[in-house]
């Protein structure tokens, strides 16, 4: 057997495995999803900003306690989740199922950890 088929019978399953993983994981996580697991220190805090116009829907679920709020913002940048500005809030919790309508403007989903490191996890799906 020549030294370039030998490439070739290598490369053939090595190629295949990667096509079937890329699908895989196409077919897991669609394009319109988002999903993070984010190691968090304590009293960490983390703003995703929300698409929009669009239809939002997920969850997050952590093994100790957090809070979760949608807040607006007039500037369009992310300025704190003062109570002014909050919309829906949950707090002290260890999962949040979400389900909202966001009007066009700027809408941030806010994480704040507790007071122990922790991981959190997020999945939502935005649609329009």
């Amino acid at each position: 057997m020549t030294r370039g088929r030998r490439y070739f019978l290598l490369l053939v399953p090595v190629a295949v495995a990667v096509v079937v993983t890329l699908v895989v994981n196409a077919e897991m996580f669609p394009g319109d999803y988002s999903y993070q697991r984010i190691d968090f220190g304590p009293n960490d805090v983390q703003a995703e900003i929300l698409p929009a116009n669009s239809h939002i829907y997920g969850y997050i679920l952590a093994e100790r306690p957090f809070s979760a709020y949608v807040v607006s913002s007039e500037s369009g940048y992310f300025e704190g989740s003062g109570n002014n500005n909050v919309l829906m809030k949950w707090e002290n919790v260890t999962n949040v199922t979400i389900d909202l309508n966001v009007s066009d403007g700027s809408y941030y989903l806010v994480i704040e950890n507790g007071n122990e490191s922790q991981e959190i996890e997020m999945r939502f799906k935005a649609e329009r």
